[in-house]
């Protein structure tokens, strides 16, 4: 038995077990995808457009639902569990303001106050002090100035006879081939 023109396998005959290979499609069965080049055509951007538009709404419907179980979730909470989240927010807030000031008073750079241990602003301190001092011993030199390349003489006019002659060039080539 062949293959249907669809490019579907051929079904297998009566007494074999064994599934047979899908056949490459044709050319006729491979859906039409506008022109050569790729582009879509306008029924395409129009789907394309649909598309998009549905996944606006249905983003935007998600977050208005996320905020109305949210609120209906804080409208359960007790004034205890309210005050008690205020508590922990600010106390994480003064966490990391001490670890930003402990980063300062050590000369520390504040992009590495979050690394800093410690519960109190003397043992921040103490921290930021030492990871300082490591990052001294491990830290390379500092790059030294870029340098200017050394100015060439031969450059920019101003010399009267800086290379010489084509002859002279051919006879300091012969005397250096001759010397080998």
């Amino acid at each position: 038995m062949t293959a249907p023109a669809t490019g579907a396998p051929a079904p297998a005959e009566s007494g074999t077990t064994e599934p047979t290979a899908p056949q490459a499609p044709t050319p006729a069965a491979e859906p039409a995808t506008g022109p050569a080049d790729g582009e879509l055509g306008d029924a395409g951007k129009a789907a394309l457009q649909r598309e998009r538009d549905a996944r606006k709404a249905a983003e935007k419907a998600q977050k208005a639902l996320e905020a109305r179980v949210k609120e209906f979730e804080d409208a359960q909470k007790t004034e205890a569990q309210k005050t008690a989240e205020r508590i922990q927010k600010l106390e994480q807030d003064a966490a990391k303001a001490l670890r930003y000031e402990a980063a300062e008073k050590a000369e520390l750079p504040l992009s590495l106050a979050a690394r800093l241990k410690g519960d109190t602003l003397d043992d921040l301190i103490a921290d930021a002090a030492e990871l300082k001092q490591l990052l001294g011993a491990t830290a390379p030199a500092a790059p030294a100035a870029p340098t200017t390349p050394k100015p060439d003489p031969r450059q920019g006019g101003g010399q009267a006879d800086v290379g010489g002659t084509m002859a002279a060039g051919a006879a300091a080539y012969e005397a250096r081939k001759n010397r080998k």
